[in-house]
């Protein structure tokens, strides 16, 4: 009987977790969908939004750091920007922080050329006080990450 009982226990403990995980996952995918749909509608304000105050966004040659910083990094990109997509590759990690790879395709204007940007990123995404999440690191990677099977 007793293992009976712990049978179902960890099946129930399992079944939890996956609600979690495709919780997250959704919450996730939704807030790329969200961040895609403003900067594609040049909101540059409401993109950076999605970054937490102590967020840091690294590249192969920068780094961006700080509220202020992150502001004005996504605000160079005002009326420039001519189109935002996001693939989610892979989401992860626990409650409190959770990881995504993923794929950002982004098209926006240099010297009035059209330039595409096409590269692979790594997230941290760190839960609010409000139970709400925002990037906490930002991570370009020349790594190159399989494709989501659909």
């Amino acid at each position: 009987m007793q293992l009976l009982i712990m049978v179902f226990f960890m099946n129930f403990l399992f079944a939890q977790i996956n609600i979690d995980r495709n919780k997250i996952t959704t919450t996730i995918e939704s807030l790329n969908k969200e961040m895609e749909k403003v900067f594609n509608a040049n909101d540059m304000v409401a993109t950076a939004a999605f970054y937490s105050d102590d967020a840091e966004i690294s590249g192969a040659n920068y780094v961006v750091t700080g509220r202020k910083n992150l502001d004005n990094y996504w605000l160079s990109l005002k009326d420039r920007g001519r189109g935002w997509k996001l693939t989610v590759i892979e989401i992860g990690g626990t409650d409190d922080y959770i990881y995504q790879l993923g794929n950002s395709d982004l098209t926006y204007m240099v010297n009035g050329k059209e330039t595409r940007s096409v590269t692979n990123f790594v997230l941290i995404w760190k839960k609010q006080k409000d139970n709400s999440y925002k990037i906490f690191r930002d991570y370009l990677t020349s790594i190159e990450f399989n494709k989501p099977k659909k």
